[in-house]
């Protein structure tokens, strides 16, 4: 009622999109590629790297969403 908001939850749009904060500052009111919410990085957070691995999301590119997921271990640098 007062406009406030108690909590926000944005885990898994972070992990399909790592910029977004940068985007939504540039302002974009969505990604490019927007998290689909299929929980395919919660599966695979156990054995590999914390990332989307919704195939779908890269144009059904596989190479393209691993390159992608293994960024992790070369991040961009921070600005």
């Amino acid at each position: 009622s007062e406009g406030f908001c108690d909590a926000v939850s944005i885990a898994r749009p972070l992990v399909a999109n790592n910029d977004l904060v940068q985007q939504f500052q540039q302002g974009k009111d969505l990604p490019d590629r927007p998290c689909t919410y299929c929980n395919r990085c919660l599966l695979n957070a156990l054995q590999n790297p914390l990332g989307c691995y919704d195939v779908r999301r890269y144009n059904d590119d596989h190479d393209k969403m691993i390159e992608q997921v293994m960024t992790v271990f070369d991040p961009p640098p921070f600005s």
